[in-house]
């Protein structure tokens, strides 16, 4: 289920949306670094906001703006598992957990950023989401 977008853009800050181009660009780029590609339900997303940010929340888009403001997903994974590969995209974060896809469970996930033990679990973007932004 896709998320309501414009609670979300009235709740935190968003970037303006992406281009078919830039998530093609960021997919190539996270397969060059053996990671999975953006789920295709968070590049529907990425058109209507390219990464949010708020106060003590990043999630991440297909570049980065205002600096650091707004991250790049492919630059922030391919910099955290060294270019390794993995099963899981890290798609946003705050001070104490990850916002992660693991594209074998095809699941969304809050794992904690100390141990990474996951927190959360689910297969619904909305919910996911709703649960990194804080919004109810």
């Amino acid at each position: 289920m896709m998320p309501d977008m414009e609670i979300i853009k009235e709740q935190v800050g968003c970037n303006e949306p992406a281009t078919e181009a830039q998530i093609k660009i960021c997919n190539i780029k996270l397969k060059q670094n053996n990671l999975p590609e953006l789920p295709a339900e968070y590049a529907e997303v990425l058109k209507v906001c390219n990464g949010f940010s708020n106060e003590d929340v990043s999630v991440f888009g297909t570049e980065i703006k205002n600096n650091n403001w707004f991250k790049d997903a492919a630059v922030f994974n391919t910099a955290y598992f060294h270019g390794n590969g993995a099963d899981w995209l890290i798609l946003g974060e705050d001070d104490f957990v990850y916002f992660v896809y693991s594209a074998g469970e095809k699941k969304y996930h809050i794992i904690d950023r100390d141990t990474l033990e996951k927190e959360f679990s689910t297969e619904d973007i909305s919910v996911a989401l709703n649960s990194i932004l804080r919004i109810e």
